[in-house]
């Protein structure tokens, strides 16, 4: 071979205009992908709420930490109840479960409210300190 000899360069249209795909891009695809999941998810989830009324995700091993959304179905009242728990810790290194509960209302009226309720942490299991309407203050 003599020291000469180039290499062939490809100069067709194709190879000259190809452009890797813009972040924005792949950010688009990914967020309408997740919304996509979501819609296909959506009657399944209806169905569960339906024939069990609540669905519970347990989000801890403290008595009562769990996401619940239930079904009401009252004379008066219909909608959807949501309870978020989260965690706080007392003076006296109580562990205290704050829920916060808020309604999707389509016929009658729910008022959002919140509780706390403490506990002490012995060896296997939970003893309950405290309860109180409110948040919790730590």
């Amino acid at each position: 071979m003599s020291e000469n000899s180039q290499l062939p360069v490809d100069n067709s249209p194709d190879s000259l205009t190809a452009k890797p795909r813009s972040r924005l891009r792949r950010i688009s695809c990914g967020i309408g992908l997740v919304i996509w999941i979501i819609m296909l998810l959506f009657p399944c989830i209806a169905i569960a709420l339906v024939a069990q009324g609540e669905i519970a995700i347990q989000l801890g091993d403290v008595p009562g930490q769990s996401f619940r959304v239930w079904l009401i179905q009252d004379a008066t009242e219909r909608g959807l109840g949501i309870a978020r728990p989260s965690l706080h810790t007392d003076e006296n290194s109580n562990t205290c479960l704050q829920t916060d509960t808020s309604f999707l209302m389509w016929m009658g009226k729910g008022d959002t409210t919140s509780f706390c309720e403490c506990y002490a942490h012995e060896v296997d299991n939970w003893k309950l300190v405290r309860s109180a309407q409110g948040k919790c203050n730590p």
